[in-house]
């Protein structure tokens, strides 16, 4: 390899071939300039040593390290792979040199009253005479009552909303699927003042996002996700989950945790729950809705006590 060439030269090669493949790549791409840079701020030339890749993946790295690096590195490894047919003696990251890198990290549960603090300090947000106040304090709270994910929130259309039917429709969002969900009262109400407010302020066009900004146009994630920052700072909250801050997503996590304590306190039965649950929440697989049984010490006690029974079962039957 030219020494003339810098890593970002060489991560740049790497990501146009596979894209000619077909591949997308957005994540991996963003990671992988980084790994360029840092290797270039080193003067880094010639293969690429295991040492230079571990250095990168611990690099930054606080309260998630175990996770956060492993992933790192898992990217940086497919680069490596190729990057040894210019440089031979490039050092490949043997698999899982760091743990895995997917696995799922315990989220921040919300305590009804860190809801309630939210909300609260969302609405006294300036200017105390425009939307943006209840803008943010309803489009938290509908995520708290419904669990959405804030990207199925943000592409809410006003026609979306049906006030006299409590329900709010979720369409074509993550894994292609749209379902129609049943509002609480309290939900319906806070709605209803909300888009009364904003047809002062934007209009009520059916095919308009039901959370704007002046102009009309849907909130953007990056912006909502720089408010919800500042508002978590303001409350000093500190996170108890392995996430280094609590974040938006953690109030869906919190709101489907909340239901199944409250269907075990009730004498529900979980697996039969479970499965309303998976569609109520657009999960592609059931799987990805028994993890939440780990979200808490109580339901953890749940999953014990049912392996338990499911053992001394077991051994009856023998």
């Amino acid at each position: 390899m030219n020494t003339g060439h810098t890593m970002q030269t060489a991560v740049q090669r790497y990501l146009e071939e596979r894209r000619r493949l077909g591949f997308a790549l957005k994540s991996p791409s963003t990671e992988l300039m980084r790994f360029a840079r840092f290797a270039d701020a080193r003067g880094h030339q010639g293969p690429l040593t295991l040492e230079l890749q571990l250095d990168w993946a611990r690099e930054h790295v606080a309260r998630t390290s175990p996770v956060t690096a492993a992933r790192r590195l898992e990217i940086v490894r497919p680069f490596a792979a190729h990057h040894r047919q210019f440089e031979p003696a490039t050092e490949v990251p043997p698999p899982f040199i760091l743990g895995r890198g997917h696995r799922r990290l315990a989220p921040h549960i919300y305590t009804e009253q860190e809801i309630v603090d939210l909300l609260e300090v969302a609405g006294r947000m300036t200017p105390q005479n425009g939307l943006r106040p209840l803008t943010y304090k309803t489009l938290f709270g509908l995520i708290a009552a419904t669990g959405l994910r804030i990207s199925e929130a943000l592409k809410l259309q006003v026609a979306d909303i049906d006030l006299s039917g409590a329900t709010v429709t979720v369409r074509q969002t993550k894994f292609h699927k749209s379902r129609c969900l049943p509002l609480h009262p309290s939900a319906v109400q806070a709605l209803s003042e909300y888009l009364r407010a904003r047809q002062r302020f934007v209009g009520r066009a059916s095919d308009s996002p039901v959370f704007a900004g002046p102009s009309g146009r849907a909130l953007s994630s990056s912006g909502v996700h720089k408010v919800f920052a500042r508002l978590r700072d303001q409350l000093g909250w500190r996170a108890r989950g392995d996430h280094a801050r609590p974040r938006i997503h953690d109030i869906r996590h919190s709101m489907v945790v909340r239901r199944v304590q409250r269907w075990h306190e009730d004498g529900v039965s979980i697996d039969h729950a479970m499965f309303w649950l998976c569609t109520y929440m657009g999960h592609a697989r059931i799987s990805d809705t028994y993890w939440y049984l780990t979200g808490t010490p109580e339901l953890m006690q749940l999953v014990g006590a049912r392996f338990e029974r499911f053992v001394l079962q077991g051994a009856g039957r023998g």
